[in-house]
């Protein structure tokens, strides 16, 4: 197994040699993912394997897995969350190759012959984040934030909303 990742690849010609790789990358070095941590100490492992399938496309199989400290977006204090990724890949030049790829496979566009490992790995980690990053509500500071249904907030809103026909019921009184 190789250790260095290098910059750019031929994915043709890396799947021809069964090529593997294992190690990890910077989160620092990953400027789109940074945007969404607090901290970007730390790193990201990950296994990738290129291979040949039987319609002898060009292909990756592997898993990327990291710990991010994310802003929990209940409390908005830090959480640290592990996120991973398997992934399962075929390399094309266009969309109609990428049109007839089986389920099982993402299409990769390829443009210039080459692919980004350190791109590929980021994008997998962006596509594992959640939607919304929270702390288990067990463990969560946040109080009567109404998220899990509190009836306390929801009876203080009921008891500030007037009823929008009373002044109607008023008008009529006046008429009769």
């Amino acid at each position: 197994m190789s250790k260095r990742l290098p910059e750019h690849l031929d994915p043709w010609r890396f799947a021809d040699l069964g090529e593997t790789f294992a190690g990890s990358v910077a989160l620092q070095d990953l400027s789109r993912l940074r945007e969404s941590l607090l901290d970007d100490q730390g790193r990201a492992s990950f296994e990738l394997e290129f291979y040949r399938d039987e319609h002898r496309r060009a292909c990756l199989k592997g898993r990327v897995e990291a710990t991010l400290l994310l802003e929990c977006q209940r409390c908005l204090k830090a959480v640290r969350l592990k996120v991973s990724s398997d992934t399962a890949i075929a390399f094309v030049e266009g969309f109609d190759e990428a049109e007839q790829l089986p389920e099982a496979l993402d299409p990769w566009m390829v443009e210039d012959q080459r692919v980004s490992l350190q791109d590929l790995i980021e994008d997998e980690l962006l596509l594992a984040l959640p939607q919304v990053a929270m702390h288990p509500a067990d463990e969560c500071t946040a109080t009567d934030t109404g998220a899990r249904g509190d009836t306390a907030i929801e009876a203080a809103d009921e008891a500030e909303r007037e009823n929008p026909f009373a002044i109607l019921s008023g008008l009529k009184a006046t008429k009769d």
